[in-house]
């Protein structure tokens, strides 16, 4: 790798890091809202990270790291900690493309572990207010391609 694709590559990372915390953000509170983080939750994370070419650039460690102090401060001072990560989240109100992957990221995380519990409902309907954004819009494209991805 050349120093100038280097250079990209850290301007790059330099440029998205807003939404890396904002994408950790979703899935901390996303997470947390039934009061536990379960494995399955914790895979998905691991899953999107390696996913979402938004984020490949990043370190998945550093991610799951950012991640475990969003986790961590909602644990120890909740009120305030959703506080901070509802306002690295709604930065993203004005862009339609960004809401609408963290959007996608919410519906993944709280679909993780099977139902999706009333508490993990009323995070996810809050990002979707939070981010100004239709529902419908967002899981509509996104359900239907799950089911064509679906075997049959």
């Amino acid at each position: 790798m050349s120093i100038l694709e280097k250079l990209k590559a850290e301007v790059e990372r330099f440029q998205n890091k807003p939404f890396l915390k904002a994408a950790m953000a979703v899935c901390a509170l996303c997470a947390q809202a039934d009061g536990k983080v379960s494995l399955s939750e914790r895979y998905r994370v691991d899953a999107l990270l390696g996913a979402l070419e938004d984020l490949r650039i990043y370190d998945p460690r550093k991610a799951i790291e950012l991640l475990n102090d969003y986790l961590y401060s909602l644990t120890t001072d909740h009120e305030r900690a959703v506080g901070v990560l509802r306002g690295k989240i709604g930065r993203y109100a004005g862009n339609a493309k960004a809401a609408r992957t963290l959007l996608r990221i919410a519906y993944l995380v709280v679909t993780a572990d099977g139902e999706i519990a009333p508490a993990e409902q009323r995070v996810f309907d809050s990002l979707t207010a939070l981010l100004s954004a239709d529902p419908k819009a967002v899981l509509t494209p996104l359900l239907d391609e799950m089911a064509a991805a679906r075997p049959t």
